[in-house]
């Protein structure tokens, strides 16, 4: 024990740079890991706040019932058995249509939770029986005042129910999702009938029609990882009806979005685990590497000890063994103390432990290997020998390769990170990481092959400078290539995150208009309106430019397709190809197709076929004159671009019922949409549709990935720097026989380590731009 101390302090210095490096990896990895999920966490909360109203609910709907409060209590209990494990909020509302087509129509509301999601602007909320609160804008359009009385409606014992106006409202949130997505909330109006007038429970009982009731279900805790808890909630509800209305007399049903929402998330989050698989195996890989090489300088040091004590009859196990515990335990300090440092931040995941035991592991494999080599009669042959080497470096290059080919065409194959079961695909994640790793690899083998070349053509000149340091490289590629790949993988690493922000950036702007054409999206269900033509758009406030659109579901033979009839201004495909579909005078309407469509149908440009528009059953024949990896306002799906006019002449007017607008201030332009409504629709923003909160994520920890690569590749950089000067004692001594000053050998030296570090970079980011343009962009989900 006393002697193995003692050999320990000796080498000190070299232990504490494995300690260093474990400590570095540790930190790298868990940094990542714990950051992750908190910043994965709020993206997920953040996409949920900003979603569609009608995305961020479930609901159950029914006729009301005789007795309310144990309708209520049935819905709620099954609600919470569905939603096990998954909280949630659910808001009750009654809304009762009175008088439906007559100029006195009223919707009526009642419930709780109303008066916390409005706000008072005038007079008191109704405290007792035949009291109402009525919504401003409907006071205004009907001229309503406080103390108004308001016949709602036939008696259910006969007679009529009146309600005395006592105050005036607002939503604080016209969008909120417990409101349903009723448009009386912001416009006061609810297809003819004013309101919302708020009555209390007594008042609604009494009311001869039937009022219906809305259960809102809002998640109350989203995180990454109980998204496939409400996702197993969402797929119970459906069992609902059956459970509390078994004879459908209430005609119960289940509806909302939610599960879109889900499914967006889920994909989102899948694409940001699988990004950092890359920065998580690149820092493991460089601190491998780093660990690796100190270990062999300690062992180097240590070769003639070590012979001795094989010598003196100690076996190859034992030198191992000893070499293999004092590198665990330099390692394993290194990895206890930045576990140490991380736990006010957040307790170690499973991937920070994991990366901790195999740092420790890989440290006492190289020191066992490195000590037993070192303690062999005869070790290897002359560094600058170059008998092996390419072979040596050739070997490793091309299983990495291999891995890297196979990785890319899973990558590939699939379209991005994310498996047919939603989960992210560990192969295709790896491709990222194992690429870069692939390019890195190859750029010593470039080096060895350039300083080759180079030192052939520096022979014609005089004076042995330029010749002496391309010479060492070339011939002490074995010394060389670790510190190459070492600074190639740390300025990838640099390059990958300084690329990845705008890449992001742009992969979220192309998913944004795949599924808002423009700015804002305005659309109400097949063969409805919207609340407002183009023109009466356009003349909004900081809307540039409005187009009317008809949105159907379009039948291609067995396939059910989106279809999609624009203006020009509209600009859902380029301008060459809007020019081909707003022109042809046959029969057929010339349209644009995504590539996804052309594949299934096997379709080419000047296909004609035919399409059939649903709800009204419109036969429409089409010919292809485009065809497009992704269109505005369909994405990369299976889908139909056709000119509006063009529809028009052959199938007769079907009424638009989109309308798209291009603005700089988008809320702005919803909210005063949405004051317009008479019926439900949709209204979509950038925000709404956009999941950059949670694949953004993975640009901070690939900033954060890097810095730990860079401090790594630096670390092993400068390792194997000094290993090799270590090995080249005794070469000062022929140099100066030769005639080389001590002052010229260390120019040498500098210019050798230099040309090494700078090759090292440049192949590295060049590497790294290979990766940000070719992988990243499918990794994503955006290039595939």
């Amino acid at each position: 024990m006393t002697f193995a101390v003692r050999r320990a302090r000796q080498q000190a210095a070299r232990l504490l740079l494995v300690l260093l490096a474990a400590g570095l990896v540790v930190l790298g990895v868990g940094g990542i890991d714990g950051l992750s999920g908190r910043l994965v966490d709020d993206g997920v909360r953040e996409v949920a706040e900003h979603a569609e109203s009608g995305t961020r609910v479930a609901t159950v709907t029914a006729l009301s019932t005789g007795d309310p409060a144990a309708q209520d209590r049935a819905v709620r209990a099954a609600i919470a058995k569905a939603f096990a494990g998954a909280p949630v909020s659910v808001a009750r509302m009654a809304v009762s249509q009175i008088s439906l087509g007559n100029p006195d129509a009223v919707q009526a509301i009642g419930g709780e939770g109303v008066t916390d999601r409005g706000e008072l602007v005038a007079g008191a909320w109704p405290a007792r029986s035949g009291e109402a609160a009525v919504l401003k804008a409907a006071a205004e359009t009907r001229g309503w005042r406080i103390g108004d009385r308001i016949r709602l409606g036939a008696h259910a014992s006969g007679g009529v129910v009146e309600v005395t106006v006592v105050g005036t409202w607002r939503a604080k949130d016209p969008a909120a999702p417990a409101w349903a997505g009723d448009p009386a909330v912001a416009s006061g109006d609810s297809d003819g009938a004013a309101g919302p007038v708020l009555i209390t429970d007594d008042d609604m009982a009494q009311l001869w029609t039937t009022p219906t009731v809305t259960w809102t279900i809002v998640p109350t805790a989203l995180t990454a990882d109980r998204l496939s808890a409400y996702r197993a909630g969402l797929a119970r509800l459906p069992q609902l009806p059956a459970e509390v209305d078994p004879d459908s007399r209430s005609s119960t049903a289940v509806g909302g979005a939610l599960g879109d929402l889900l499914d967006r998330q889920a994909r989102a989050v899948g694409v940001a685990r699988g990004m950092m698989a890359v920065p998580t195996a690149i820092i493991v890989v460089l601190g491998a590497i780093a660990i690796a090489v100190i270990l062999t300088s300690v062992a180097g040091v240590r070769r003639e000890e070590l012979r001795l004590v094989r010598a003196r009859g100690a076996s190859v196990s034992e030198i191992a063994a000893g070499g293999a515990g004092e590198a665990a335990a330099a390692a394993g300090a290194g990895a206890v103390l930045a576990l140490i440092v991380m736990l006010p931040l957040a307790a170690p995941g499973l991937p920070t432990v994991a990366a901790a035991a195999l740092t420790v592991l890989i440290a006492a494999a190289a020191a066992a290997f490195t000590a037993a080599r070192a303690s062999a009669p005869t070790f290897g042959t002359r560094s600058d020998a170059g008998r092996g080497i390419m072979t040596t470096l050739l070997v490793p290059t091309l299983i990495v390769t291999a891995l890297a080919a196979f990785a890319l065409w899973q990558l590939f194959t699939q379209g991005g990170v994310i498996s047919e079961g939603g989960a992210a695909d560990p192969v295709a994640s790896a491709a990222g990481a194992v690429t870069l790793l692939a390019f890195g690899l190859l750029v010593p083998v470039l080096a060895v092959l350039v300083a080759a070349v180079a030192e052939r053509a520096a022979r014609s000149g005089r004076g042995i400078m330029p010749v002496l340091p391309l010479r060492q490289i070339a011939r002490r590629a074995g010394s060389v290539a670790v510190a190459i790949l070492c600074m190639a993988l740390a300025a990838g690493s640099v390059t990958m995150a300084l690329g990845a922000a705008p890449l992001a950036a742009a992969v979220d702007r192309g998913e944004v208009r795949a599924a808002l054409g423009l700015d804002v999206r305005v659309s109400v269900a097949a063969q409805g309106t919207v609340p407002l033509t183009a023109t009466e758009a356009a003349a909004m406030p900081t809307v540039t430019r409005a187009a009317e659109v008809l949105s159907r579901d379009a039948e291609v033979g067995s396939d059910t397709v989106a279809f999609l009839a624009v203006d020009p201004s509209a600009q859902a495909v380029p301008a060459a190809d809007r020019s081909a579909i707003a022109g042809g005078a046959g029969d057929s309407v010339p349209v644009a197709i995504t590539t996804a469509l052309a594949q299934r149908l096997g379709a080419a440009k000047g296909t004609t076929f035919s399409i059939t528009l649903r709800p009204e059953g419109t036969r429409l024949p089409a010919q292809v004159v485009a065809i497009l990896p992704a269109i505005a306002g369909i994405g990369s799906g299976p889908g139909i671009l056709a000119d509006r006019k063009a529809t028009a002449a052959r199938t007769g007017r079907l009424p638009s019922n989109e309308l798209w607008l291009a603005t700089s201030d988008a809320s702005a332009v919803a909210a005063e949409v949405r004051t317009r409504a008479s019926a439900p629709m949709r209204i979509l923003t950038a925000a709404a549709v956009s999941t950059a909160p949670i694949t953004g994520t993975t640009t901070i920890l690939l900033t954060l990935g890097s810095a730990s690569a860079a401090l790594l590749g630096l670390l092993g950089f400068l390792a194997a720097v000094a290993a090799d000067r270590s090995r080249r004692g005794e070469e000062g001594t022929a140099l100066r026989a030769l005639g080389l000053s001590a002052g010229r050998q260390r120019s040498a030296r500098l210019g050798e380590v230099t040309g090494v570090a700078i090759f090292g970079i440049l192949g590295g980011a060049a590497a790294g731009l290979v990766v940000v343009a070719v992988v990243l962009p499918v990794m994503w989900g955006s290039g595939a």
